[in-house]
């Protein structure tokens, strides 16, 4: 097991994650609230924009955070945090802005926070 990881080293490996329906990474929408480190664990506090965030989406965003980070062989806690208010409004701009959907489409079809009735895609 790695030894003593620094946040640096687990920020900057973590940096260029994307989001799953979105053209952007996890840091530019403001998701990664929170890298803690202590020894060989790795706790990453992950913001999303409302409680009802689907679990598929938070174990694919889980899943990806632990797949870049599996070199580095530490234990790592993903919890999911709720956005504050500001953060919450940058990344519905950035949603809006750069939408690009599981299936490839381009911009959300409503309003950005309303949800998908079609059954398709993720409310984020």
């Amino acid at each position: 097991m790695t030894e003593g990881v620094s946040t640096d080293n687990v920020e900057s490996t973590i940096a260029d994650i994307t989001h799953p329906e979105i053209d952007a990474t996890l840091l530019e929408l403001g998701m990664i609230d929170d890298v803690r480190t202590g020894g060989e664990e790795v706790t990453i506090d992950v913001a999303i924009p409302m409680a009802g965030i689907p679990d598929a989406i938070k174990q694919l965003l889980a899943r990806r955070l632990a797949d870049a980070l599996d070199s580095m062989d530490v234990e790592l806690t993903v919890q999911f945090v709720l956005m504050d208010e500001e953060t919450r409004e940058n990344f519905f701009e950035m949603e809006e802005d750069n939408w690009s959907g599981l299936d490839g489409e381009d911009g959300p079809d409503k309003p950005v926070g309303e949800a998908d009735d079609s059954g398709s895609g993720a409310p984020f």
